[in-house]
């Protein structure tokens, strides 16, 4: 095998497509093809690998869950990972999300790869905050809220990036075409993201007397969701007669297109690690209205193009969303702002740039890397 590049092994759990595999996606697409070989190890059904434009070699390996225990199918996949770590001579293996570190981790004692973890999640786990990250060489955190979480000083930010081609120029439709306010909220139906509270917003709204509104939230269940809080949520809808209004739309795999047809999107999640959908939504000339909470509001703060509203204030929510509605803001100042913020702050062909320059200083020193923040 020509050794003029470098061998990157990506690992990650998930078959189907969340935040962190649209994430992964887009650096695989945008790291430096004259530098870098590609290897991808995922489920050999991972639905997504067609978006997936750069050379890669995919080694199909299921990873389990190891949350209820660790036995001899956990230990035969990590030396399997190993045998093929050899084969290909990878020199870096770079775990995505937070299933794939468990088993990069054994790979610091039993080869000589450069480990890095892709941290995307927020956990209060000592295992996961204090444990884990001593087995890498470098963990990549995509908000500082997310660095802050974890121990140790071989961690640097590195903020998710947005592909400027990912999406054609302008809107589907003008701010409240046919005088009707579109709401956009998207990501898997799970409690922490704290749809209800929106649902409650647009109630407050509408109570208030501004009715001509739609609530379109685009996600399901199937990736680590909760069915139970879905059916709790259209409860409360039927509850206040917002059927006609509250659109629970599903999966979407075009869910810019849909944030071109919103005037605004909404993400009120506790403790967001980053927001992925937040930079798509200003990359869709979308302005976004966030809670203080997590990740998300560095976003905004970088980027602007939106508001950050008092973490779990559904009140506030609602007179923020009215001010959309009675057109008090300047809508094309704010979605223009957001547009450029984005393309300036988190553009994925500099994010790319980023992540080399961490394997670059990884396997330039023997020491840990100092802590930083990319911008």
């Amino acid at each position: 095998m020509d050794k003029g590049k470098i061998n990157v092994m990506f690992v990650t759990h998930s078959d189907k497509k969340g935040g962190a595999e649209q994430s992964l996606i887009h650096l695989m697409n945008h790291l430096d093809a004259s530098k870098y070989r590609i290897y991808l190890l995922s489920p050999a059904n991972t639905s997504y690998l067609h978006e997936i434009k750069a050379e890669y070699e995919h080694f199909p390996l299921r990873l389990n869950s190891i949350k209820k225990k660790v036995g001899f199918g956990y230990l035969e996949t990590v030396l399997r990972i190993k045998a093929f770590a050899k084969n290909k001579q990878i020199d870096i293996i770079h775990a995505n999300g937070w299933r794939a570190p468990w088993y990069a981790a054994p790979l610091k004692y039993l080869t000589d790869c450069k480990l890095v973890w892709h941290h995307r999640d927020y956990s209060q786990s000592g295992m996961f905050n204090r444990v884990l990250p001593r087995f890498f060489d470098q963990v990549i955190c995509i908000s500082q809220f997310v660095a802050n979480s974890i121990r140790g000083d071989n961690k640097t930010v590195i903020y998710n990036g947005v592909d400027p081609d990912s999406v054609a120029p302008g809107k589907n439709r003008a701010f409240m075409q046919d005088g009707t306010l579109v709401i956009g909220m998207f990501g898997r139906i799970v409690e922490w993201k704290r749809y209800h509270l929106a649902i409650e917003a647009a109630k407050r709204l509408t109570d208030s007397g501004r009715r001509s509104w739609k609530l379109l939230i685009v996600g399901d269940t199937s990736v680590d969701g909760s069915e139970q809080y879905l059916q709790e949520m259209n409860g409360k809808v039927a509850e206040y007669g917002l059927e006609h209004q509250v659109v629970f739309h599903g999966y979407s795999d075009k869910p810019l297109e849909l944030m071109k047809e919103c005037d605004l999107t909404i993400n009120f999640s506790l403790n967001e690690p980053f927001g992925r959908v937040i930079i798509e939504s200003m990359l869709a000339h979308t302005p976004v209205v966030v809670a203080d909470s997590g990740g998300a509001p560095e976003i905004v703060r970088r980027a602007h193009g939106g508001f950050i509203v008092k973490d779990g204030d559904a009140e506030e929510l609602c007179s923020t969303i009215a001010r959309f509605y009675d057109k008090s803001v300047d809508y094309e100042e704010l979605s223009n702002q957001g547009y450029t913020g984005v393309l300036n702050n988190f553009n994925m062909n500099a994010i790319a740039r980023h992540v080399e320059d961490a394997y670059d200083l990884m396997r330039a020193y023997q020491a840990e890397p100092v802590m930083g923040v990319k911008q």
